[in-house]
């Protein structure tokens, strides 16, 4: 008889050991990162200190009294474990414990990624704790079978998170369910990248209706008052000109930009080089869940995507610089993961034929019943 296969298997073995050591590591993350990756935990800790305190972002002030309520305003080594801990549980919802032995080299350096930037990320007191929370609500929401059902438990944690923390938020829930209806139709590369097009002219004409600005304006905007700072990886958006098409037109080649970070790569330097890549790639699944059919197939993948494109056309308009851009995508990391291809199942009618053949060479004798129904599965797969 064959071996009989290991348990845990070596990739669910990579997973434990990886999210304890997350576990473990996440109290004293804050004691060993540089400053420029606690720029958020010192905004709030100064909020936390001094609630009078008005900062530039007044969404400090509910992050603030989040952690008040939850009582570990004052305890800093709680707050990182909360959040890493958080971040396991939506590993575990993104792929199950027992699909990790199907999910490959592509599976395992997701994870990798995704506990790594986890830590540098989310381990401090930091609003991606909230980004954090709408990816559990989706993952959540995405075990539910009914699609009607699923729709408003999907689309709850987005709102709400536009509501009452970062209102951009609310252009990404409005576009989540037309990207899903999209990709269920279409798998063209050519039709999506249209719909991408159009959704950015509809965005143009919207900001220059509301806001008076176009797309790209308010990067530009905090980029201008970052002058004094040294920061390597600006994003900027080309000036094409005052016109609608000029404003699409510097929009999407900043979009290109950020799903191939080719600035990154000039560089040179391994840092932003690795960066680059991890953008590059995240991307590229994405990309390949929308082109493979799986989206036409699977509502769960098809809401994954919608979920993940509406953020993405939506940071394509805000985003400063690549450490940002890399940041607000940490803690949607798990949806990522949950894209992750998985390889085919072995059908148990073959196991079960394979199974007969090995103990029948090897002279096992069965019982009369059990030999007469192994016999019939034989010749019925043949």
């Amino acid at each position: 008889m064959g071996a009989a296969r290991r348990f845990p298997s070596a990739l669910q073995m990579l997973l434990l050991v990886s999210c304890g050591l997350a576990l473990m590591l996440g109290p004293v993350m804050r004691d060993v990162l540089p400053a420029r990756f606690l720029f958020d935990d010192g905004h709030v800790r100064a909020v936390i200190d001094n609630p009078g305190l008005a900062p530039e972002d007044p969404s400090f002030h509910v992050l603030a009294n989040f952690y008040r309520t939850l009582g570990i305003a004052t305890s800093p080594a709680i707050a990182s474990t909360l959040a890493i801990f958080l971040l396991v549980i939506a590993v575990f919802l993104a792929v199950s414990f027992s699909e990790w032995n199907r999910v490959g080299l592509v599976g395992a350096i997701l994870l990798g990624l995704t506990l790594g930037l986890g830590l540098v990320y989310l381990a401090q007191y930091t609003k991606e704790l909230f980004s954090l929370l709408v990816t559990l609500s989706i993952l959540l929401a995405l075990r539910v079978k009914n699609n009607w059902v699923r729709f408003p438990l999907v689309m709850a944690g987005p709102v709400m998170y536009g509501v009452l923390v970062r209102p951009y938020w609310l252009i990404i829930a409005a576009l989540i369910p037309v990207v899903y209806l999209v990709v269920r139709k279409t798998t063209n590369p050519l039709v999506l990248i249209g719909c991408v097009v159009l959704a950015y002219v509809g965005l143009a004409i919207a900001f220059e209706v509301w806001r008076g600005e176009q797309l790209g304006a308010t990067r530009e905007w905090v980029n201008l008052g970052r002058q004094d700072t040294e920061v390597a990886s600006l994003i900027s958006t080309p000036d094409f000109g005052s016109s609608y098409f000029a404003g699409v037109l510097a929009i999407l080649v900043v979009a290109g930009q950020m799903l191939v970070p080719v600035p990154l790569f000039a560089m040179a330097d391994p840092y932003y080089v690795v960066a680059g890549l991890a953008i590059f790639g995240l991307w590229a699944l994405v990309g390949h869940t929308l082109t493979s059919g799986r989206c036409r197939t699977d509502a769960g993948a098809a809401w994954l995507a919608a979920v993940l494109v509406s953020l993405f056309l939506v940071l394509v308009i805000f985003e400063p610089d690549y450490g940002s851009y890399i940041k607000h995508l940490t803690p949607f990391l798990p949806l990522f993961l949950a894209l992750a291809p998985r390889r085919r199942r072995k059908q148990p009618e073959l196991h079960r034929q394979f199974a007969f053949d090995d103990e029948v060479s090897a002279g096992w004798e069965a019982s009369p019943i059990h030999r007469a129904e192994l016999t019939a599965i034989q010749e019925a797969s043949r």
